[in-house]
């Protein structure tokens, strides 16, 4: 027989049992050790080693791991400056403190939040430690917005909510005696990048509301990564007593990005029973498709700029600041930047219900009847989105006489819209003027061009019996075509034409 092998897992020249006990013993007088348990139940339960294996170093402190850190840089020893930062990190109280909130209770256990108010009596809110900096942001916030969320308050309606949400004539009543905005919260997340990997946190969560006249901001902050599940459960508590939840690309970022937190960390998501408006897609239909995020938005349809304001990219970085030094400075131009975004959703709320509630003759130029037709035909309402395509196809200029770039191309798709309701209500003599009108703009060829052609050489054909005109539509037709399915389409239209031409002839 062979030498006898050590059993599998510490073959060669694995330390004796001896040794890897004293290892044990000095990294726990060291504090970097695997946590003890103790008679109140802290830390881990023991786990087995195998004798002579090497004891596996497990890290699931926040400060313990800083703290270790700090001993490997320091050669050993951790300075006491290190110690203190990493313990006021993850302190949720020096945080909230310093965010000029406070901690309030929530289902997991207490969250840090910070709440505004903005209204016709001026702005509320805790003091910071300073009392000085916390004054000017809510004044960044009062001046601009304090008279629009009042008007906002009054200009969002029901029925202008469930018409931007598609709902149309689905809607349910409003109950009497209950404001419309009751129920309605504005929804912004400011999160640690815009991945949806398991890594990426939401740190600031942020809700607004209207009391009456008065515009209530309340901001759930992320004190540590390990205290995320608290903060969910927060979040949950309250939107628990909204039914209608309003975000600025929300389908496409904020409301799947928070359902995969919920997920990861094995809780009930409320958001799939809240009706939601993401305010971007009727954003663009009435004020144009480069319009870009609120801020240009401000720019372009509220008329101002923000003061002060952290830039995107900026805002991560921010918080992993913080993480480091548990400094929550850099964070409270963070909280502001998520409050200008509730405040100019809410205000382009109410702009949007006031389009919604005053119909074509609310909107200024054609671009904004286009929108508003487009909105009113995805809610079901076909009468009032046809008055507003014919109004569209007539309003080239807006209300100023000024033509703005893009107004052919509004003209063109409103021309196509009008066309294409008239042949579905079958009337084909209306179409076909106005399939020639959208012809006449002379714009390069594109998709509302092939449609006209090919709709105009049936209708020569099926209708008019004017073969040649209809041959010369469809060889025109065929020309612009990009699919292969419809340049078959096209050689079989062309070859019957031609066909009967020359039998007509022959005859």
């Amino acid at each position: 027989m062979g030498p006898h092998k050590p059993p599998r897992g510490v073959r060669g020249a694995a330390p004796t049992e001896e040794a890897a006990h004293v290892r044990a013993r000095e990294e726990a007088a060291r504090g970097i050790g695997p946590p003890q348990a103790t008679s109140q139940g802290v830390g881990r339960s023991p786990t087995y080693v195998m004798p002579g294996a090497k004891p596996r170093l497990v890290m699931t402190d926040p400060t313990r791991l800083r703290t270790l850190k700090a001993l490997l840089r320091g050669g050993g020893r951790a300075s006491a400056g290190a110690a203190e930062s990493a313990r006021a990190s993850v302190d949720p109280e020096a945080l909230a403190t310093g965010l000029g909130g406070s901690l309030e209770d929530a289902p997991l256990g207490p969250c840090p939040v910070v709440r505004w108010v903005v209204g016709p009596e001026g702005p509320e809110g805790h003091d910071g430690p300073d009392g000085n900096d916390e004054n000017d942001e809510h004044d960044e916030v009062d001046e601009p917005y304090g008279d629009r969320l009042e008007a906002a308050s009054r200009a969002i309606s029901a029925e202008g909510l469930a018409v931007l949400c598609g709902e149309g004539s689905r809607q349910e009543a409003p109950k009497s005696g209950v404001a419309p905005t009751d129920g309605v919260i504005f929804f912004d997340l400011e999160t640690t990048g815009l991945s949806a990997g398991a890594g990426t946190v939401a740190f600031v969560v942020g809700f607004g509301c209207f009391d009456g006249a008065r515009f209530h901001v309340w901001q759930f902050v992320l004190p540590s990564f390990a205290t995320e599940r608290r903060l969910l459960a927060a979040v949950t508590a309250a939107v628990s007593r909204a039914h209608t939840v309003v975000t600025f690309n929300g389908k496409s970022f904020d409301m799947p990005f928070m359902e995969m937190r919920w997920l990861y960390h094995r809780l009930a998501t409320p958001l799939p029973a809240l009706r939601h408006l993401d305010l971007l897609h009727p954003a663009r239909r009435f004020w144009g498709p480069d319009t870009g995020g609120l801020g240009m938005l401000e720019r372009r349809v509220l008329g101002f700029r923000r003061r002060g304001d952290v830039s995107g990219y900026e805002i991560p970085s921010r918080y992993f600041n913080y993480l480091r030094s548990g400094d929550p400075a850099p964070l409270r131009r963070v909280l502001l930047h998520n409050r200008l975004d509730l405040a100019s959703l809410a205000v382009l709320t109410g702009l949007a219900c006031e389009l919604v509630d005053g119909g074509p003759n609310a909107a200024r130029d054609a671009r904004q009847c286009l929108g508003l037709g487009r909105v009113y035909e995805r809610s079901g309402n076909r009468p009032d989105a046809h008055v507003c395509y014919e109004r569209a196809a007539g309003l080239s200029p807006g209300s100023s006489g000024v033509f703005c770039p893009g107004d052919l191309d509004v003209r063109a798709e409103a021309l196509f819209r009008v066309a294409s309701a008239q042949r579905g209500q079958r009337r084909h003599a209306d179409a076909a003027r106005v399939w020639q009108g959208l012809l006449d703009l002379r714009r390069p060829p594109g998709l509302f061009e092939r449609e006209a052609l090919r709709s105009l050489a049936v209708h020569h054909e099926h209708r008019l019996k004017d073969t040649h005109t209809a041959l010369l539509f469809a060889r025109r037709a065929y020309a612009m075509e990009r699919t292969a399915s419809r340049r078959q389409e096209g050689r079989k239209r062309m070859s019957r034409l031609e066909r009967r031409l020359a039998g007509d002839s022959g005859c």
